[in-house]
């Protein structure tokens, strides 16, 4: 059995092919120059081996990396010497390096990121590939406030995706593999697939042993063995339905010849998902009852419970009525947070009214997650109420908001026919009572509030004495109104 296992790892090494070979990379710990000497960032870290497995590639665990530090006493991030680069794959067993430094990382003047990736192949010490990019919350303008971030911590996943968008894909891995049945190119189509889909694998093959077609086969775990069929010329296929059980599940190639001679190489993984994305929004704003009130802007935040790859997302606001009045879907990751402003998709401000926000979020099976919130565009004054009573020689003032939105502050000034400010008084809760003492001539009152949701009222009223009898002098009350948006 051991010479078996020696002579099956062996065939594996010669008949991978870049586009075949599960590649093992190793993620170092990034360096963040911003934090001082040898400063680290553990989430960036976690977030580029996060990308890199989902992209089908061996992540060494972070732990291993730290131990291997250790015991060759790496003490400075960003670099590794040529020894350090060959233990690594003796080690570690990986085929590639990743190291990266955050080269800025700064929130003013104005808030900005940078970041240089470089990726080292570990059998000749050799980089093959860097990137770098910066990036400023200057640069980042969008409808619904999407991919407009605010601080530095909004920035670098925007400038890593950009950096990742072009990973190579072709490092060189093969250079010295045997020609003889190298595969030439393998498709196992969706790596995320739901229960019971259909899963396709199309192979072609490059050359064969002596001119001779071998049977070509695929090893799935827990469908056993299927025969691909010949499709012509170098190309073969096989199809099976994806298993009820969620899980990950590798797929082999079994290679038989006439002669007896066998070769056995490891394709992939497909993994079966059912459960849709564990999806939650975040709404900051007054929560009046079962809505979130707003005046100009809200800012909702989509959040994963679980973090997995999403294909696509759509998000919408729809008015009471149940019509769409917006939406925009794009695919891949969801943004940081959507801003809406109130406006429907033609840009017009929509009226006062509760209205509901949608978001839907499909993962790479898929499969699909939706949340709602409702939400109540409020853009009135405040519901102020002003009455007065005599009491002695002067009146006592109530002052009330009969409004659902709570009152930020209220102000009151009184005046005398001369111009004189004879009273003042403000606060911020309410209802509230103010004595006035009045003169035999008549007096103007003047009062302004605000509600927390920033909207303004003010009232003028000429003769304070008339709030007494008001039935009387309809007409002669004047009251004036403004809203500032």
């Amino acid at each position: 059995m051991p010479f078996r296992r020696g002579f099956i790892l062996l065939l594996l090494a010669l008949l991978w092919s870049p586009s075949a070979m599960a590649e093992k990379i190793a993620v170092f710990p990034i360096e963040d120059l911003s934090q001082g000497p040898n400063g680290v960032d553990f989430a960036l870290t976690e977030y580029l081996e996060k990308d890199l497995e989902a992209r089908g590639l061996e992540v060494v665990s972070q732990e291993a990396v730290i131990s291997f530090m250790a015991r060759n006493r790496i003490r400075w991030l960003g670099f590794l010497n040529t020894y350090n680069i060959s233990q690594v794959r003796k080690e570690l067993g990986a085929d590639l390096i990743l190291l990266g430094t955050v080269s800025q990382r700064s929130e003013k003047p104005a808030t900005a990121f940078g970041i240089v990736l470089y990726l080292i192949r570990t059998d000749d010490a050799r980089t093959v590939w860097s990137q770098a990019r910066g990036l400023s919350c200057n640069d980042m303008r969008h409808v619904l406030g999407i991919a407009e971030p605010r601080s530095a911590e909004d920035l670098w996943p925007i400038a890593v995706q950009d950096i990742l968008e072009n990973w190579p894909e072709d490092m060189g891995l093969d250079r010295d593999q045997n020609a003889v049945s190298e595969i030439a190119q393998v498709d196992l189509g969706k790596r995320y697939v739901s229960p019971g889909k259909k899963v396709t694998c199309n192979l072609r093959l490059r050359s064969t042993e002596e001119g001779n077609r071998p049977e070509v086969t695929l090893r799935v775990r827990g469908r056993g063995h299927l025969r691909m069929r010949h499709k012509g010329g170098d190309l073969y296929q096989a199809s099976w339905t994806a298993s009820a059980t969620e899980g990950s599940y590798p797929v082999s190639l079994i290679l038989h010849w006439p002669s007896g001679k066998h070769k056995v190489a490891f394709l992939g993984i497909h993994h079966v998902d059912s459960n849709p994305p564990a999806l939650a929004l975040g709404i900051r704003g007054l929560r009046l009852q079962d809505a979130v009130a707003f005046r100009d802007r809200i800012l909702i935040i989509p959040r994963l419970l679980e973090r997995e790859p999403v294909s696509r997302w759509d998000f919408s606001v729809q008015d009471d009525q149940g019509r769409t009045i917006l939406q925009e879907d794009r695919e891949g990751n969801l943004p940081k947070c959507f801003v809406w402003q109130g406006r429907a998709g033609d840009g017009s401000r929509v009226g006062d009214g509760n209205y509901q926000v949608v978001v839907k979020v499909w993962d790479q099976a898929q499969n699909m997650a939706v949340v709602s919130e409702r939400l109540a565009v409020m853009r009135n004054p405040p519901d102020m109420v002003l009455e007065a009573e005599t009491r002695g020689q002067g009146l006592v003032l109530d002052i009330r908001n009969e409004g659902k939105v709570p009152i930020a502050f209220w102000h009151m000034e009184i005046w005398d026919d001369d111009g004189n400010l004879i009273k003042t008084a403000d606060g911020e809760t309410l209802p509230a009572e103010v004595d006035v003492e009045l003169p035999e001539s008549a007096v103007e009152c003047v009062l302004t509030a605000k509600d927390i949701l920033g909207n303004q009222f003010r009232r003028e009223i000429k003769d304070l004495k008339l709030l007494v009898s008001r039935e009387d002098v309809e007409g002669i009350v004047t009251e004036e109104w403004s809203m500032e948006f």
